[in-house]
């Protein structure tokens, strides 16, 4: 049973947890925001999901009446600049425009006309795309392999393609449309826009003498994106292990009581059945043994651990762990001024490395996340992990690091806080362990214990000297917890210095027909 300073510890945590979570996730709002990204937001894209089923049928009947002849001089002068594009295409473009202006933090970005001529400029751009796919296919896919970077905005990819066709004589260009056209064809789509819900209203706001007209929501579209935002928050807390046993689950009055994590407003986002129906009932077995793994302890193996940081520090990346590497920017020219040739190279190496930065930091996201999860559970003796069913019955841990779940990297961190004693039987199950992550997963038993008998010297280097010997274990299938099988081999049975164990031994399913099957017959 945890002590009541335990169990104040642990709401502590799961207190720091919610707040944590609420508040990257309003951060992270407000980013987007500022960036004019508002329809990348939780609640764009819950909006601009239900708008575009109405949105896009408006638009094919448009194009129905165009082919039949039932269309007015709007509609023909959109069908000669719009045939190429698709309608949810042309839809979803003016959802993404609108809502990033109107929700931009950037003064005037809400003017109607700021609007329109930005919406104007992203079908301009979409077409002439489509139109560069259709002329020189393979030509614009040279293009977007060799200049088109994952940290590359829209703009700067449609900025790419102009100036590299503009290079080539000997192709069909792409023949500009005028102010008047992207702002018809603009002002058309916002009006379907506004038209088709009751979320933003027109305003006209005086400045001096002229007056200028905004786009604004209106209370209801407030009213419901405090809602969604709200539901938003009920998932946005951080997910930890625990430092005491979770609640077991339990049924009162043929209803659920949340188990897991002790706070309820860190289980409201989380039931027993992932996407199951809330009337199913689960059986006896099934829910004790669901309560039983949350009472299993686990600990951070310090030594996986001492090593990341090194690595980390040093920038190196094994396997799934992928620190950041930061790419260094280049020394500005002294003639950058002069626009020259200087100058064009510059700014090639300079978007070059901001390109492998932004890149590196999306990649070491995981590696990152993991590192504060394990410092935090560093000098914590035994730590828990609460668990729930999906709705297949298959069993999952709520908590996103430290699990038996986790990656590679992950899966070595953690170790039983509860360990055994070496049996005669221990040291050939850790060998199996030791030749299983090197990548000998598919040799029999007998020649997965000869591998490890074969290479003890290369096992001993991996356990006393990862980081001087690191080219011995960064190239096996599954390194890390390669690495913590060896560190355990050598200290469990090569010097024998220790007499209990607690590694995780993985053993993965031959043949998943017959287990179900041995399951069913309880065999």
């Amino acid at each position: 049973m945890p002590t009541p300073s335990q169990i104040e510890e642990q709401v502590k945590l799961e207190k720091e947890q919610i707040n944590q979570g609420v508040d990257r996730l309003r951060s992270n709002t407000r980013d987007l925001e500022c960036k004019e990204y508002a329809s990348a937001s939780i609640y764009g894209c819950s909006f601009i999901k239900s708008i575009l089923p109405t949105f896009i049928q408006i638009i094919e009947e448009s194009q129905w009446k165009l082919k039949k002849g039932h269309s007015g001089h709007l509609y023909k002068e959109q069908h000669a600049y719009l045939n190429t594009l698709p309608a949810d295409a042309a839809a979803l473009i003016t959802c993404k425009v609108a809502f990033d202006k109107i929700f931009s933090t950037k003064p005037n970005s809400n003017r109607v006309n700021t609007i329109t001529k930005a919406i104007g400029a992203a079908l301009e751009a979409e077409c002439q795309i489509i139109f560069y796919e259709e002329t020189v296919p393979g030509l614009l896919k040279y293009i977007q392999n060799q200049y088109w970077h994952a940290s590359s905005g829209t703009h700067h990819k449609l900025k790419t393609v102009k100036t590299k066709m503009g290079h080539k004589e000997d192709i069909e260009h792409w023949v500009p449309w005028s102010e008047a056209i992207k702002v018809k064809l603009g002002g058309h789509f916002l009006e379907i826009f506004t038209s088709v819900t009751d979320w933003f209203d027109k305003k006209e706001v005086r400045q001096g003498r002229h007056g200028t007209l905004i786009l604004q929501p209106t209370l209801k579209f407030i009213e419901q994106r405090d809602e969604i935002m709200g539901i938003a928050e009920l998932y946005a807390p951080l997910l930890w292990p625990m430092y005491v046993p979770p609640n077991p689950w339990e049924y009162i009055d043929g209803k659920v009581r949340p188990g897991g994590y002790l706070l309820n407003e860190l289980m409201k986002g989380h039931a027993m059945v992932r996407h199951g129906k809330s009337t199913t009932i689960q059986g006896e077995i099934p829910r004790t043994f669901l309560n039983q793994i949350q009472e299993v302890g686990y600990r951070v193996s310090t030594f996986v651990l001492d090593v990341a940081e090194t690595l980390e520090e040093r920038g190196y990346s094994v396997g799934k762990f992928i620190p950041i590497v930061e790419a260094e920017m280049p020394v500005k020219p002294l003639d950058i001024a002069e626009k020259g040739d200087s100058w064009k190279e510059y700014n090639r190496l300079a978007a070059d490395a901001h390109n492998r930065n932004s890149q590196a930091f999306r990649k070491s996201c995981r590696t990152r996340m993991t590192m504060e999860a394990a410092r935090r559970f560093r000098n914590v003796d035994e730590y828990f992990i609460p668990w729930s069913f999906d709705y297949r019955g298959r069993v999952y841990p709520i908590p996103s690091f430290l699990t038996p779940q986790d990656t590679d990297f992950g899966k070595a961190l953690i170790r039983f806080a509860n360990e055994s004693p070496m049996t005669n039987d221990a040291h050939r199950w850790l060998a199996f362990q030791v030749a299983t992550t090197y990548g000998k997963d598919k040799n029999t038993w007998d020649e997965r214990q000869d591998w490890v008998k074969d290479n003890l010297f290369t096992i001993t280097l991996v356990a006393t000297d990862p980081i001087g010997h690191l080219s011995e274990w960064e190239g096996a299938e599954e390194p890390w917890q390669f690495l913590a099988a060896c560190n355990e081999y050598y200290h469990c049975c090569i010097i024998q210095d220790r007499s209990i164990t607690g590694l995780p031994v993985a053993i993965d399913a031959t043949c998943s027909g017959l287990q179900i099957l041995a399951g069913l017959a309880r065999d």
